[in-house]
C-alpha cells in the first residue's frame, strides 16, 4: 500500500480510490502535473499470468477504444520495481454512491443514464469488446452527468485468446450483475452486456436488486434458477412498458433477452410506443438443474466452488513459479 506523497516511478501519490480483489486504485500526478489514475496489481499476483494479461488487455482496449464515455489507457509500466497502469483520470462519483443516496430515479433520469450506458457499449460491441464486469462501481458519474465506463481488465476483445480460467475469476467478484452464463463459466457475449445493463436499470429504477441473499454464493443460484421480482411491484409508477423491457433483458434464457444492446436502447427510448402483446410476460420455467436450490445443496455447491477454485487458483501460481524459475 502506497501513502500519500509518495512518489512511484516519477508519479506522485495523491490518495487511494479503490481496492479489490486484484488491485488498488490510486489518484496521482503525472511527472508533467495532470491528474492520473495508477492501477497496481494486486502484489500476491504480481507472477501470474493471467493477471499480466488482464493488464495488457485493458490497456490495448484503452488504448484502441476513443469514445467520450471510456477512459484513456496512457501507458503499463512494467519496470522491475513497480508494474502498473496508467490511466486518464475522470472526475466524478460512482453511480454505486450515486444509488445509495438517490435511488430510486425518477424514470427520466434512469432513461436519460441508460442510454448513454447502451451508447456506449454499443461502441464496445461494434469494435468488437464485451465489457462483462458492467456494475455500478465501475461507473462514473461527471459533474456534468456525463456517464464513464470503466475497468476493462474483465473485458472480452474479439478474437483474444483464452489464457485465464475465467470462471473463477469472474464468479468470485460481485454476483449481482452476473448473467447466468457466466456464473456457469462460460466467455459471454454481447447479450452479457444487456443483462448487466437490465440489471443496473432494475436497481436505478426500485433503489434495490431482484435477487438477495445472505451470500454471494445464494445470490448466484438465484439467477440461475429463479424469476425476479416485476419492477412494477416495487414501485407501481414505472410504466408497464418499461417493466417488459426490463424483464426482457434480464432473462435467465439467454436466447430470450435482446440479442444487441441496439435493440434494448430503442425500445427503452421508444418504450410508449411498444406493443405489450409481443413480449413475453410470464416466468421463465424452473431451470434444468431442478428448481431452487435447498440449503444443503446450496452448501454443497459452494464445497465443490471452492474446491475447483482453489484448484484453480494453485495450478496458476505453479504455472507462474515455474515461469519465474526458467
Amino acid at each position: 500500500m502506497y501513502k500519500i506523497g509518495d512518489i512511484v516511478c516519477d508519479y506522485k501519490i495523491l490518495g487511494l480510490l479503490a481496492q479489490g480483489g486484484f488491485s488498488q486504485i490510486y489518484k496521482a500526478n503525472a511527472p508533467d502535473g495532470t491528474l492520473v489514475i495508477l492501477k497496481f496489481p494486486e502484489v500476491s499476483l504480481l507472477g501470474d499470468l493471467a493477471t499480466y494479461e488482464r493488464f495488457r488487455r485493458e490497456v490495448s482496449i484503452g488504448q484502441k477504444m476513443k469514445h467520450p464515455a471510456i477512459p484513456r489507457a496512457i501507458s503499463f509500466n512494467e519496470g522491475a520495481d513497480c508494474v502498473f497502469l496508467v490511466l486518464e483520470f475522470i472526475e466524478g462519483v460512482p453511480l454505486r454512491t450515486y444509488i445509495s443516496e438517490h435511488a430510486p430515479l425518477p424514470l427520466n433520469e434512469t432513461l436519460s443514464i441508460a442510454d448513454q450506458l447502451a451508447d456506449t457499449i454499443e461502441y464496445l460491441h461494434t469494435n468488437g469488446v464485451y465489457h462483462r464486469d458492467l456494475k455500478p462501481e465501475n461507473i462514473i458519474i461527471g459533474p456534468d452527468g456525463k456517464i464513464h465506463i470503466l475497468d476493462f481488465g474483465s473485458a472480452l476483445l474479439e478474437g483474444s485468446r483464452r489464457v485465464t480460467w475465467r470462471w473463477a475469476s469472474n464468479t468470485f467478484g460481485t454476483p449481482d450483475y452476473m448473467a447466468p452464463e457466466q456464473i456457469e463459466g462460460k466467455r459471454g457475449d454481447s447479450r452479457t452486456d444487456v443483462y448487466a445493463l437490465g440489471m443496473i436499470i432494475f436497481e436505478l429504477l426500485t433503489g434495490t436488486l431482484p435477487f438477495q441473499g445472505d451470500n454471494a454464493l445464494a445470490v448466484m443460484n438465484q439467477h440461475l434458477t429463479a424469476n425476479p421480482v416485476s419492477p412494477r411491484t416495487l414501485q407501481p409508477s414505472i410504466p408497464p412498458e418499461i417493466d417488459a423491457v426490463v424483464l426482457k433483458a434480464i432473462r435467465r434464457d439467454i436466447g430470450e433477452r435482446y440479442q444487441t444492446i441496439r435493440e434494448f436502447r430503442y425500445d427503452l427510448k421508444h418504450y410508449s410506443e411498444l406493443d405489450l402483446s409481443q413480449f413475453r410476460l410470464e416466468p421463465e420455467p424452473a431451470s434444468s438443474g431442478g428448481g431452487v436450490l435447498t440449503n444443503h445443496q446450496i452448501w454443497v455447491r459452494s464445497i465443490l466452488i471452492f474446491i475447483g477454485f482453489f484448484v484453480g487458483v494453485a495450478i496458476l501460481l505453479l504455472i507462474a513459479h515455474l515461469m519465474q524459475h526458467r
